[in-house]
């Protein structure tokens, strides 16, 4: 008889675990939208800045849509439809200004959502001092290899005119502007780089400031 209750213990304990880890499960959420290629809605309603990364801009208000916006945000799509996720903290900042989440988001699998957008090129890397710096290294590591590739964006990016143009980077903020933009020169002098191209500030890990958009504007974009 003590056997009997002693197996039934276990085996409720058992099932006990089973079913929680089934719940668990199932509260994970989906992906409801993509706002574009970095930011998601997830089906609890909370908004998610992928961290880590930054694609184009998709038109909104007077801002034209930017080169390769709309590809960057159908990939994303691609990659989340019909899977549940989890976040995984990658930044010490929780929360930016607007109140999204910042993380990175990791598919079923486990793979990384920042890491296959910058490995596919669809995505860039966005150095930030809130980020853990091995996730950092991945990222530009990745980006390096899309670049050497030209995967995604890169093929056409650094074909065109902008490539080609100089650039000023600032070694405290990890931003680069256009060589012409007066934010640039504002700059200390210490705290300057320069960049011959376009793809040596991206490969240095640089990214663009948002201050002198040089970017170009996507084909019929007004």
């Amino acid at each position: 008889m003590v056997l009997c209750i002693g197996l039934f213990l276990t085996v409720q304990v058992l099932c006990q675990k089973v079913l929680a880890q089934e719940d668990i499960d199932a509260t994970k959420p989906g992906v409801a939208y993509c706002f574009d290629g970095d930011t998601v809605k997830l089906t609890d309603r909370r908004v998610v800045r992928i961290a880590g990364i930054d694609t184009p801009e998709i038109a909104h208000g007077d801002q034209p849509e930017q080169f390769y916006a709309k590809v960057a945000k159908k990939v994303l799509e691609g990659l989340v439809e019909g899977h549940k996720v989890t976040l995984e903290q990658t930044s010490t900042a929780g929360k930016d200004r607007y109140g999204r989440v910042v993380a990175d988001i990791l598919l079923e699998d486990g793979q990384s959502l920042a890491e296959l957008m910058v490995r596919q090129g669809a995505a860039f890397f966005y150095p930030h001092r809130d980020l853990l710096p091995d996730f950092q290294e991945r990222l530009l590591t990745l980006q390096r290899t899309a670049i050497r590739e030209r995967q995604g964006l890169w093929a056409e990016l650094l074909e065109m005119p902008v490539a080609h143009s100089n650039y000023i980077g600032n070694k405290d903020t990890l931003r680069f502007f256009p060589a012409d933009c007066p934010q640039a020169l504002k700059i200390k002098p210490r705290n300057r780089v320069y960049f011959g191209t376009l793809m040596d500030a991206f490969v240095a890990g640089f990214a663009p400031a948002r201050i002198c958009v040089f970017w170009p504007a996507a084909k019929g974009a007004k």
